[in-house]
């Protein structure tokens, strides 16, 4: 699933692009079940004609100011990405949503699993879950994660992936923010105080702005057309790559349904 650097990857791209600015001539949604509200009918009459003031991310979801002052809201779903491609161009594979622009372009929704969310909303509140502070924003720290952590029994790993606590941290980097910081996926968020709870904060701001840094480079090597994924962490996912601190075998478990890398060495129960 897209997390942070993935989604904020895409808020990039559609940037650089120039989305920004370009006004909605149509709508074309071949799945119905993608959009959360309103009503399709609605949805086809509002969009039109309205200009892109801004793109923005909260967490997972991105987010587009609309000069109507309504936002139009996505969400990649499992697999979902973005694309603004001329109107002419061929069609891609998994091609879901068009939504044509005033300058000949299209915004393209690809999503082959279908997972994909849509919403043209008044108050961003009425699709956005409630959300932890965004982690790469300055004022995110230790604190922020002992006042969440405070008497929560459940596994470190199972609460980072709780939109709460941190917003965007999903399963690969909760495990990589996880081995940056030597701790292990099944400590209880209660058990971790002072310098652990210091080192997890660091560890994720580390692993997640590891992972943009790696996007950029991306995008600015393969533009127009830049890869929607990267295996951007350093933890093995697989038990025949060593873990590069000590050379064992990394060993997965399953946390809440998820699984879950680390290594036994360098993260100790």
């Amino acid at each position: 699933m897209p997390e942070l650097p993935e989604v904020e990857n895409t808020r990039r791209y559609l940037t650089q692009i120039g989305l920004a600015g370009r006004a909605f001539t149509g709508v074309n949604i071949s799945w119905n079940n993608t959009l959360k509200k309103p009503s399709l009918k609605e949805f086809q009459q509002k969009l039109p004609g309205r200009q892109v003031q801004d793109i923005q991310r909260r967490g997972k979801y991105l987010l587009l100011p609309l000069d109507s002052g309504e936002t139009f809201i996505l969400h990649l779903g499992m697999a979902g990405r973005l694309r603004v491609h001329p109107a002419e161009q061929a069609a891609p594979p998994h091609l879901r949503h068009t939504f044509p622009l005033d300058d000949g372009r299209e915004l393209r929704f690809l999503d082959g699993r279908k997972f994909g969310k849509l919403w043209l909303v008044a108050d961003p509140q009425e699709a956005l879950p409630v959300m932890g502070p965004e982690p790469l924003e300055r004022g995110f720290s230790a604190e922020d994660l002992a006042l969440g952590l405070a008497g929560r029994e459940a596994p470190i790993k199972a609460l980072l992936l709780e939109q709460w606590l941190v917003a965007g941290v999903g399963n690969l980097y909760a495990d990589e923010s996880l081995f940056l910081a030597g701790i292990h996926p099944l400590r209880s968020g209660a058990s971790l105080a002072g310098e652990e709870l210091a080192r997890l904060r660091d560890a994720i701001v580390a692993a997640l702005s590891s992972a943009l840094a790696q996007y950029d480079r991306s995008r600015a090597e393969q533009w127009p057309d830049p890869p929607p994924a990267l295996e951007t962490w350093t933890v093995p996912r697989d038990k025949d790559t060593p873990c590069p601190r000590c050379g064992g075998a990394a060993t997965s478990i399953t946390v809440r349904a998820r699984t879950t890398w680390y290594c036994p060495t360098c993260q100790p129960a």
